[in-house]
């Protein structure tokens, strides 16, 4: 089987499919488009976006979630998403949609203000600035330790060691750890870098994510860099 994975050369929708590919051993190509280049792709794209999925000469498979769970399936002896366990598994999805959810008004008014009924240049207007601003330190003093809770809390009822009891991780964990990983690289503003260390086990349960042999040395920049 022949897999190629299509995406920009960031993390963000993508991450969690390249772990879960990586982690069951599959053997992929890794395209990553710059954003020049977006453009002139964009229009033979389905529905207009990245990241897609080539398998084979089969067209063109899209939807980042829809990839993590097929992807999830491919190795047997490595799966990740295991059929005894498939409750447990979408609930912990369940839990980092909801934080996701929470915290996307504070991500996207900065990048597509109009969709919040601001006018196009509003990030870059001084009260665009303070209201992002605001609402990003709301968002981290308030629901972030309360969602970092939920999640330590589920660890520690599935064994202390994944959001899904077992040895090992699963698709749960591949979706989670790039999220709670983009708060602490530095990319976001008004955003503190240490912003998870307000929940310990969940900075134990993101290193001890980066720190499997397959992923080891993967990450330059936060939480469970190489270098860190």
């Amino acid at each position: 089987m022949k897999i190629k994975l299509v995406y920009f050369d960031i993390e963000a929708a993508a991450e969690k499919v390249r772990l879960a590919l990586t982690l069951s051993g599959a053997d992929f190509e890794d395209v990553r488009v710059k954003f020049a280049d977006w453009p002139a792709m964009k229009a033979n794209m389905p529905y207009g976006q990245l990241p897609v999925l080539y398998i084979d000469d089969a067209p063109a498979k899209t939807q980042s979630g829809a990839m993590l769970r097929w992807v999830s399936t491919l190795n047997p002896s490595k799966s990740l998403y295991p059929s005894d366990k498939i409750y447990d598994v979408e609930e912990a999805i369940g839990l980092i949609d909801d934080m996701q959810r929470s915290f996307m008004p504070c991500l996207y008014l900065s990048m597509r203000p109009s969709a919040y009924g601001y006018p196009e240049d509003f990030s870059k207007t001084d009260q665009g600035k303070e209201k992002i601003s605001s609402m990003r330190k709301s968002f981290i003093e308030q629901e972030l330790p309360k969602y970092l809770n939920y999640i330590s809390d589920m660890i520690d009822r599935n064994g202390g060691k994944w959001l899904v009891a077992g040895e090992n991780p699963t698709l749960a964990d591949c979706n989670a750890v790039p999220f709670l990983r983009s708060f602490t690289k530095g990319h976001v503003d008004y955003i503190e870098t240490n912003c998870l260390d307000v929940n310990p086990k969940v900075v134990e349960y993101v290193k001890r994510f980066c720190a499997l042999p397959e992923i080891k040395g993967r990450y330059t920049n936060g939480l469970g860099a190489a270098d860190a």
